[in-house]
């Protein structure tokens, strides 16, 4: 099993959670004054607690000769998250767990220790809110839920991109990850639960396709969801839902039009607009009563603008604490 190392693990800290603040009765509260700040080495209850672990990569895209910046994610976020109303219930626990550390290009490290956090998170009751970071952070979180629960996982991934590419003289990256875990499935017998939402053709070759179509994953191509197949596709999240003991929810944000997330380490013009259709879909992922645990992947601050990036990954966040 992964171990929580030192070495790449930091503890949360109350000093990154700063804000103006309006008064101190509920109705005036932001997300900066409830949150705790806590050490996961530490035994402690997370239950019915959202706990956000930030995953300071880039290393799986520089592999995949994407974009540097997105290290810089977990930081950006917190800061626009601090400043969020809190419109959730009194009785929900905000913890932030801290970040998760890759350095000196040891990516496998720093998966090991993400796979040992998202464990025990799980194991101690919580709700992971991962933040990332590149899309290398889905196949250790993937494991870490695996190792927690010992149940059939099914991922949902909204993403431009399968990421079910094969490793690179033995290596994964960010668009590997989809593929380390079809390996996993594999080699422990297990079903490869996997529905994919907003691909496209322009991003993924026709031997992806094929690999995914050979695997059973189910794709829902990002021009579909704007045709009258909207009611076709929620039906197919409940089903997916349906199938598999766990839901892992993983947003990589070059999913959406640049125009709406141009922070990316991967851009798509023409992704997803996130309008009334796309809130249709998100809602019905959030509501799934075994959605278990979600991460935010591919943030890269510095190409973002306004923070329009940040704000959309932060909006869905806040939709989901009000589940």
């Amino acid at each position: 099993m992964a171990i929580l190392d030192n070495a790449y693990y930091q503890p949360g800290d109350q000093q990154n959670w700063q804000g103006r603040i309006d008064g101190t009765e509920q109705v005036f509260l932001r997300w900066h004054q409830v949150v705790d700040a806590i050490d996961l080495s530490n035994e402690q209850s997370l239950a019915g607690a959202f706990v956000l672990l930030g995953f300071c990569c880039e290393e799986g895209v520089r592999r995949n000769q994407g974009r540097i910046g997105a290290k810089e994610g977990p930081a950006a976020f917190r800061k626009v998250l601090a400043g969020l109303p809190v419109h959730f219930s009194d009785t929900t626990r905000l913890i932030d767990a801290g970040d998760v550390i890759c350095s000196n290009e040891k990516l496998e490290e720093a998966q090991d220790c993400l796979h040992a956090a998202v464990s025990k998170i799980i194991s101690m009751g919580g709700f992971p809110v991962l933040l990332g970071g590149g899309h290398e952070i889905t196949y250790p979180h993937y494991l870490g839920l695996q190792t927690a629960t010992k149940q059939s996982v099914g991922i949902i991934n909204i993403d431009a991109h399968l990421d079910i590419r094969p490793l690179v003289a033995g290596k994964g990256n960010s668009g590997t990850g989809f593929y380390q875990i079809a390996q996993h499935t594999e080699q422990e017998n297990l079903t490869f639960h996997y529905l994919a939402i907003g691909i496209q053709e322009i991003s993924n070759t026709k031997a992806l396709f094929d690999y995914a179509d050979a695997k059973g994953v189910e794709i829902i191509q990002a021009k579909h969801i704007y045709t009258e197949r909207l009611g076709e596709i929620i039906d197919q999240i409940i089903d997916f839902g349906k199938k598999v003991d766990q839901v892992y929810l993983t947003i990589d944000l070059d999913a959406f039009a640049a125009a709406y997330a141009p922070g990316v380490s991967a851009l798509a013009f023409n992704g997803i607009v996130p309008d009334h259709d796309f809130q249709l879909i998100f809602e019905t992922i959030i509501q799934l009563p075994n959605l278990c645990s979600i991460d935010i992947a591919e943030l890269n601050p510095r190409y973002d603008i306004d923070n329009r990036t940040t704000k959309l990954g932060a909006d869905l966040l806040f939709k989901l604490l009000q589940k």
